[in-house]
C-alpha cells in the first residue's frame, strides 16, 4: 500500500481557478512519481489564517501520514522565520516531512 500524502497551498481571492488547479495538479503529479497516494489538499483561504494548517496537522496525526507536499515553501509562509515554524510543527507535531515537486 502506498503510503498517504498530502498537499498544502496558499489561496487567496486573486488566484485564478486554473492556478489553484495547475498547483493541484502539479502536487498530484509528485506524489504519483515519488509513489505516495494523495490524499486530498488543504487550502489556506484567509491571508494570515491558519486553520487550514492546523487541520492539516491534525489528519496527519488522525491518519498516521507523515507526509505534506507543497508547491514552494512560500506557500507556508513568505515569512522565512513563520515558515521555519511551520516545518518545525509539521515535523514535530504530526512526524512529518515537506517535500516541493521542485526539492525532488
Amino acid at each position: 500500500m502506498k503510503p498517504l500524502i498530502y498537499g498544502y497551498l496558499r489561496a487567496p481571492d486573486e488566484t485564478s481557478d486554473d492556478e489553484l488547479d495547475r498547483l493541484v495538479s502539479e502536487l498530484q503529479r509528485y506524489a504519483e512519481a515519488e509513489g505516495f497516494c494523495y490524499a486530498t489538499t488543504f487550502f489556506e483561504i484567509q491571508e494570515g489564517s491558519r486553520s487550514a494548517f492546523e487541520e492539516l496537522v491534525a489528519e496527519l496525526r488522525r491518519a498516521e501520514a507523515r507526509h505534506v507536499v507543497v508547491p514552494s515553501l512560500d506557500h507556508l509562509s513568505s515569512h522565512q522565520l513563520l515558515c521555519d515554524h511551520m516545518v518545525e510543527r509539521l515535523e514535530h507535531a504530526a512526524n512529518a516531512c515537506v517535500p516541493t515537486p521542485d526539492s525532488a
